[in-house]
């Protein structure tokens, strides 16, 4: 059924976020000019945070600042241990789902081919970050569906109440009809008897009228 469905759509989708994110490597044009850099495709539905969280998430690194007019997020002098002895400038740029990553480490720009353990720890701190964008989203998911869950649960408490108010309207009608019953039986009995005594109070009436006519005849 439709229940089914929709919770089985709902474990395909948090199973789909538990996914690796996949880091690509290419030559791209960025403000500085085109250079080697690292691509990760970034979870639906969160591309407009994704630029904020990766400032929060990168401040572990360096302090990162968005630059206006290239549309480019830049971290000057970042501090990461394992990609370079020395600082590296990092720039960032999101498009659409997909966030592309420049590390320059003064003598050259990040690369699998020149510096592997830099590149491991490159991409790395990109799985990390898009495996931190899931776990919001799922957070997000979680708080959405317990929403849901609290009005689901006010709705079945006020079908309770709604229960409990009908059942014991129930008992009210039942004890009003039974003594209902009681009182059309009573109103019985009390008709036999006013009836009894109208005909007496006929008989009685029939009576004095008849002593009345022997009194004008005399």
């Amino acid at each position: 059924n439709m229940k089914k469905i929709t919770l089985l759509t709902l474990m395909l989708t948090f199973l789909a976020t538990l996914a690796f994110a996949q880091v690509t490597e290419s030559q791209k044009f960025m403000s500085e000019g085109t250079f080697n850099c690292l691509t990760v495709e970034l979870p639906e539905g969160i591309e407009k945070n994704a630029p904020k969280e990766w400032m929060k998430f990168f401040k572990k690194y360096g302090n990162t600042k968005k630059n206006r007019k290239t549309d480019e997020y830049f971290t000057d002098d970042a501090k990461i241990l394992g990609m370079n002895d020395n600082s590296v400038d990092v720039y960032a740029k999101f498009e659409g789902n997909t966030m592309s990553v420049w590390f320059n480490l003064s003598e050259a720009y990040l690369s699998s081919a020149e510096h592997l353990d830099g590149y491991a720890m490159g991409e790395q701190i990109l799985m990390d970050f898009g495996l931190h964008l899931k776990v919001l989203l799922v957070e997000e998911e979680i708080k959405t569906e317990g929403k849901s869950l609290t009005k689901l649960e006010n709705d079945l408490a006020k079908l309770e109440k709604n229960k409990t108010t009908l059942e014991r309207n129930i008992e009210d009608w039942k004890a009003k009809i039974a003594q209902a019953e009681i009182d059309v039986e009573q109103t019985k009995e009390d008709q036999e008897t006013k009836i009894t005594e109208v005909e007496q109070q006929k008989s009685l009436l029939d009576l004095v009228k008849g002593r009345l006519a022997e009194l004008r005849k005399e």
